[in-house]
């Protein structure tokens, strides 16, 4: 008896092994952390006819070896859909998003997969068009109900021009439509408009009772600098008007007990350089403190991060991987001399055993260039040369081997003799009239705005008689 006991007891420690555990919302967003979408490809009426090419498999490897946990595939269904009833969606259609879709989670990346610009029921929300996205939805969480939890259902991105009752019904009326083949499936959805955080807290939530769903929300702020490229980023009311959002959206996730991701962020290629960077890190930063998972938005053109033809990536892929909070931040920059740049940060940690000054010259790359202290928070570069741009960032290997760096930096050295160092400044006067002063005079002059400049003026006595201040800002500062 005992003998068959110790049988039944094995088997049953073995199917318990063999079970795998339903993955919830919660814990899914806790393994999405840094996501990035592939935008701009699978939503024109033919893959590939907005200046990308048609996705590859590769992609995805250079996804993972990257370091990127999530992947976000926006996909637009109306070209592919019938536009009468059963309203079928065309099968070889169908068969190539399940290829991409595969081709992501077969390397245990986790996928969202949406309807994207659905324009037609966007501005003619009636009966037929709900029926015809309902069919698209029942088609669609049929043909991939067997997929494994890393597939997660967004319902519409950004619903603009609905009435915020309209989103709410169609939102709660797909969910159970999905729910008839998919019990357990993770869904995301959002608010109205365009999907921004003050829409999400207010939305009425698709089913109170369902443990498995996600609310989503999309930030390109501050506008007009994220959408436009205008204006820069970088102030401390910048940087705490991006905490806000988090705040607001973190409090509603505890409030509802459902976990949040920021699906769509990012700022244009236009946008002033350090303003850029200091944006993103800045979202990175704030999306991991908060528990909240991000996915930049790459499109290959405004918004560029990974070019799907090399299958190689820009910096903004390293701020994406390798910010953390307890990485560098206030990076500044300013030009001391014709020949020397200072780099300043502030240190968040002292866990690491040095810090690396990386540096990038022109259109190079950024490379090994010298090892400070782990508690130095400046670095001068003696070797520049004027007409030259300079690129800096900051690598740190903590004590467990986690890689960190600082979002980069950067300046376009300019020819001057100037010492902002707190000694007389010498340049030559282009204007200067009447001359000698009677009582007052013009004094024309240019100099180069890399820092704050204070110009006092001296009568031939040696008296103090004017006190001239630029508050311009310094280059590249952010925060600090």
């Amino acid at each position: 008896m005992n003998k068959y006991l110790s049988i039944i007891a094995l088997l049953l420690i073995v199917f318990a092994v063999s079970v795998k555990a339903q993955l919830t919302p919660q814990d899914a967003v806790k393994g999405m952390v840094r996501g990035i979408n592939i935008g701009n490809t699978m939503e024109p009426p033919v893959e590939g006819a907005w200046d990308n090419p048609p996705l590859q498999e590769r992609a995805f490897d250079d996804y993972k070896n990257a370091g990127f946990t999530s992947i976000r595939i926006p996909i637009t269904w109306d070209g592919h859909t019938s536009i009468t009833p059963p309203y079928t969606i065309d099968s070889t259609w169908l068969n190539r998003v399940e290829q991409v879709v595969n081709w992501g989670l077969r390397r245990g990346l986790f996928i969202i997969i949406d309807a994207h610009h659905e324009t037609w029921i966007k501005t003619w929300y009636s009966d037929s068009t709900v029926a015809r996205f309902d069919s698209i939805w029942s088609q669609i969480a049929t043909r991939f109900k067997d997929k494994s939890d890393s597939l997660i259902f967004e319902i519409l991105n950004e619903p603009n021009l609905m009435t915020e009752q309209h989103v709410n019904e169609l939102n709660a009326n797909v969910l159970k439509i999905i729910r008839q083949t998919n019990p357990t499936r993770i869904v995301s959805f959002s608010g109205y408009m365009w999907s921004n955080s003050d829409q999400l807290v207010t939305a009425a939530i698709p089913d109170s009772a369902d443990k498995y769903l996600i609310g989503y929300y999309h930030s390109y702020d501050p506008y007009p600098f994220g959408l436009v490229g205008t204006g820069t980023y970088g102030t401390a009311a910048d940087i705490n008007a991006t905490k806000a959002k988090f705040d607001q959206v973190t409090a509603w996730s505890k409030k509802n007990n459902i976990p949040v991701i920021l699906d769509e962020f990012g700022y244009m290629n236009k946008c002033d350089y350090n303003s850029r960077m200091c944006a993103y890190a800045t979202v990175v930063d704030q999306a991991l403190s908060h528990g909240v998972s991000m996915f930049a938005w790459d499109d290959g053109g405004d918004f560029p991060t990974y070019n799907r033809t090399t299958g190689g990536f820009n910096e903004i892929k390293d701020i994406l991987i390798y910010t953390n909070p307890e990485s560098p931040d206030g990076m500044r920059i300013s030009q001391l001399s014709g020949t020397s740049i200072k780099v300043q940060w502030h240190n968040r940690n002292t866990e690491n055993d040095s810090i690396v000054i990386q540096r990038k010259v022109g259109g190079g790359s950024f490379e090994y260039y010298r090892k400070v202290a782990p508690t130095d928070s400046e670095f001068i570069d003696n070797t520049i040369n004027p007409g030259t741009s300079y690129y800096y960032r900051l690598n740190i290997i903590m004590k467990d081997s986690i890689e960190l760096e600082s979002y980069p930096v950067m300046l376009n050295a300019v020819a001057t003799s100037i010492k902002l160092l707190n000694v007389p400044v010498r340049f030559e006067l282009s204007d200067n009239y009447p001359n000698p002063f009677n009582p007052a005079t013009t004094i024309g002059f240019s100099l180069p705005k890399t820092e704050h400049v204070i110009m006092k003026l001296y009568d031939i006595l040696g008296r103090q008689v004017a006190t001239l201040v630029d508050e311009e800002r310094p280059a590249g500062s952010c925060g600090k």
